[in-house]
């Protein structure tokens, strides 16, 4: 029998990859489309959908409960209003999670490596507690929520994303923003202060991981999404600057603030990741292209 799986972002970078290798694999698909075009692009995919966005509380519920699995990929990306946009998600997420309730169904949300920490310098990984960071808490005790719902009769699991995602068809992540401020500037750059380092993950990878999370994951874990430990930010402000046309240079932490304003501090949360665990656990294998080589194809 054929499983239907709700995806909620489903037209987003992360959710029309994850989509695609659902619709490969023979799953049926419904994805929650809170406009026309959107609906469009999942009808025109072979899906179904749901209309309404992460305040629809009805319209979660029924895709949770008429689904066998939930992938939960929706985010109001408001950086501006973080707080919330973790709090609508939170609310999202306890909708999906109480339709779903003593079903032993999967529930997959999406957390982040950054802000995850052994300390010391040491890298982080799959049993590594968050850290307290500014305007994260929350998103943070959302991840605990989920997982310490698999005592409630659902096999919740946290899929956390590195800092860069990486493909075609990003237009919205950090990538982007750095190249939008590095053309704004002229030059390409780097903050040399900062701990000089972002994991990432190819979008095509991290789609087949959640498939694979889906299909084998163990409720309550957290799983890392990283196919590249730690990319040093100078490697890849050069990289911008050399598909870009543009020199590359060291700038102060004030000189970047004017360039990328609150993004100037996620910059210096950077953080070393390991997968190790998920890869062994759940036999996945990154292959596809770094974000070095991605950058260079297509940003």
């Amino acid at each position: 029998m054929t499983k239907s799986i709700f995806v909620t972002g489903a037209t987003g970078l992360v959710g029309k990859n994850t989509v695609d290798e659902l619709l490969r694999q023979g799953y049926h698909v419904t994805g929650l489309a809170r406009s026309d075009a959107s609906e469009k692009a999942l009808k025109d995919n072979g899906c179904e959908v749901i209309r309404g966005d992460l305040k629809d509380i009805e319209a979660l519920k029924k895709g949770a409960a008429e689904s066998d699995g939930v992938i939960h990929l929706g985010f109001v990306h408001n950086f501006a209003d973080f707080e919330t946009c973790a709090l609508i998600d939170r609310a999202a997420i306890d909708a999906m999670l109480s339709a779903l309730k003593g079903t032993d169904r999967p529930f997959i949300s999406i957390g982040g490596t950054l802000g995850v920490s052994e300390g010391d310098g040491k890298p982080n990984d799959e049993d590594s507690p968050y850290v307290d960071l500014p305007g994260f808490g929350l998103r943070f005790e959302t991840e605990r929520r989920v997982l310490a719902y698999a005592s409630k009769g659902v096999r919740t699991i946290s899929l956390r994303l590195p800092p860069t995602v990486h493909g075609k068809g990003d237009v919205n992540g950090f990538i982007p923003i750095l190249i939008a401020a590095a053309e704004k500037a002229g030059y390409s750059f780097y903050i040399p202060e900062s701990k000089n380092v972002w994991s990432a993950v190819n979008v095509e990878d991290c789609a087949s991981l959640l498939v694979l999370a889906l299909k084998k994951g163990k409720a309550g874990k957290a799983y890392h999404a990283v196919g590249e430990p730690g990319v040093p930010l100078k490697v890849i402000g050069e990289a911008i600057g050399r598909k870009h046309n543009l020199p590359t240079k060291s700038i102060s932490y004030e000189e970047a603030k004017k360039l990328l304003g609150f993004f100037t501090d996620m910059t210096l949360l950077g953080e070393t990741s390991l997968s190790e665990k998920t890869q062994k656990e759940l036999g996945w294998k990154p292959t596809h292209a770094t974000l070095v080589e991605d950058i260079a194809e297509f940003y």
